[in-house]
């Protein structure tokens, strides 16, 4: 099944329930897992974002899906750029069960976007991965220290606030 991501990609309320119903499937199904998954690869913005929304949305029940592409997401995806999709990714390095090697680069991976993203919502679901691996794995937890430190610091309040409540 090819998903119409040109469909999806449309301000409608066709798309928005063609997105709904989507999400449903693809929870249920790998196969469509792995269209979705294929999507946030794909050259087109919007695909990318739509693409991104969906994984954060189907892996909050379905993290095990994310097994498989480990290696993509330490690769491909690490490498995605743009904003509104690393806003959606970040969160679902944390969803990930990491051997000790691949967790490692994943650490590395989260504190430079902590420390370099201008982005909020980027910062948030990073410090957030990092937390949740940090519970883990005992060796994380003074990364997630530096990194808490450097984000009370931040200039968003939202951030600061995030930082002092994973702190608390």
């Amino acid at each position: 099944m090819l998903i119409p991501w040109e469909l999806l990609c449309n301000d409608s309320e066709e798309a928005s329930n063609q997105s709904a119903r989507l999400l449903e499937v693809a929870a249920a199904d790998p196969l469509i897992f792995d269209e979705v998954m294929r999507g946030l690869l794909h050259a087109d913005l919007c695909t990318k974002i739509q693409a991104a929304e969906m994984l954060e949305k189907i892996t909050q029940v379905r993290p095990l899906f994310l097994t498989p592409y480990k290696r993509v997401l330490i690769k491909e995806i690490a490498e995605i750029e743009q904003v509104k999709v690393r806003q959606q990714v970040a969160v679902l390095y944390g969803r990930v069960l990491w051997d000790e090697w691949d967790m490692q680069q994943v650490v590395a991976l989260l504190e430079k976007w902590i420390e370099t993203a201008q982005d909020e919502h980027v910062i948030i679901n990073a410090l957030q991965s990092l937390h949740t691996l940090a519970i883990q794995k005992e060796w994380i937890g003074p990364a997630l220290l530096r990194q808490l430190q450097i984000a009370m610091k931040h200039t968003n309040l939202s951030v600061q606030s995030f930082a002092a409540g994973l702190q608390a």
